[in-house]
């Protein structure tokens, strides 16, 4: 037949054919793996019409579920109690709980327009963020910076630190008058993170170091405190410990000082046994904790909790969305009577939070609010 392709034409088409089907396989791989890396690459914010604010968060994490749950909740709550239509809506992205994906999903938050990130959740991420992104819109990571951080313009820390907490008591009682503060360590690794931020604050306001008094974590060693604490001259004690170490060690201090801790003294719905031994401790406290029946906060159509620390966790999440959203205005500024406390921004990108004093007492009894220094 005429039409019949000659054998070496046909070698010669073949070959063409199979390279013509190469290239178009390389050219829908190669587009796959742009659009893969599309997310990887440096963030460079899209148009000003397309902006939102992005949340960052290991939504599917199981380990992460209850603070995550919290958190979104918080965040969505602002923007339906606060937001009036002139604000970037809210976008949720699951960062899942690997560093590289956290960069990947801040990349593509970014790059389809993102005004401003809230997250990451973990100390990890924050810090892998710091050193491998780039920072083109405001950044509220929701975790503390620590020694490894790389300070980034644009990326701020807004967390519930220990250690911050700690700082602002120290800072409070400096201005208060207190001028010998006792430190009283339990054993733990949080406690030690108290301890720290405390003297570090302390130390930076009076020029010299608190007394630091290793108690352990045994009755056996309380009974010679109470002791001790009067021999060094102190006129406050802060302790760092947490509920349950601290209502062991509070009956051997007796009342002759006053007593501070941190929030971790109350894990909300303390039992009247508990605070038979707490009574009369006094700590920083978030003002959506501290103020709980406040008529402001019906707003927030909301059950409370028996956790103080996740209702601390969706205060925080509430005054995060706050926070980005004030960092996404043209002047960045940010004044905010908010939940956790009155925020403002301080050195290095970390968010101060101002915060009331507040009294454990029994059920049916009041603190006197002048007893408490400090108090809004």
């Amino acid at each position: 037949m005429h039409n019949r392709i000659p054998r070496g034409w046909r070698a010669l088409l073949y070959v063409a054919l199979l390279g013509f089907v190469s290239l178009c396989s390389n050219m829908a791989t190669a587009a796959e793996h742009a659009e893969a890396d599309a997310s990887a690459t440096a963030a460079v914010p899209a148009d000003a019409g397309q902006r939102f604010i992005a949340v960052l968060l290991p939504l599917n994490s199981k380990a992460f579920k209850p603070a995550v749950s919290q958190l979104k909740a918080g965040v969505l709550a602002a923007e339906k109690a606060y937001g009036d239509g002139n604000q970037p809506p809210v976008r949720m992205f699951d960062s899942g709980e690997k560093d590289e994906d956290v960069l990947k999903q801040y990349n593509k938050a970014v790059n389809e327009g993102a005004a401003a990130v809230i997250g990451p959740l973990t100390r990890s991420a924050v810090n892998y963020l710091a050193d491998n992104a780039s920072f083109p819109v405001p950044v509220v990571a929701l975790n503390s910076f620590d020694e490894q951080t790389l300070r980034r313009p644009n990326l701020y820390s807004f967390s519930l630190s220990v250690e911050q907490e700690a700082a602002a008591l120290a800072h409070r009682l400096s201005r208060e008058g207190v001028t010998k503060p006792a430190v009283l360590v339990a054993t733990g690794t949080l406690n030690a993170r108290m301890e720290g931020g405390f003297a570090a604050a302390w130390q930076d306001d009076a020029g010299s170091a608190p007394l630091l008094i290793e108690v352990g974590d045994s009755v056996a060693s309380y009974a010679a405190v109470k002791a001790k604490l009067a021999e060094q001259g102190v006129d406050a004690i802060f302790l760092a410990a947490n509920g349950r170490q601290a209502r062991k060690l509070r009956p051997y201090l007796g009342t002759d000082w006053p007593i501070y801790a941190s929030s971790q003294i109350n894990s909300g719905n303390l039992a009247s046994t508990a605070l038979v031994d707490l009574t009369g401790i006094r700590y920083l406290e978030m003002p959506w904790l501290a103020n709980a029946d406040d008529p402001l906060y019906a707003v927030f159509v909301r059950t409370r909790t028996n956790s103080a620390d996740l209702e601390r966790l969706f205060a925080l999440g509430v005054d995060a969305w706050r926070v980005a959203v004030a960092l996404a205005e043209p002047d960045g500024h940010v004044a905010v009577d908010g939940l956790s406390g009155v925020l403002t921004v301080g050195s290095g990108g970390v968010i101060q939070r101002d915060m009331d004093f507040k009294t454990l007492t029994l059920p049916g009894k009041t603190s006197d609010p002048s007893a408490d220094p400090g108090t809004h």
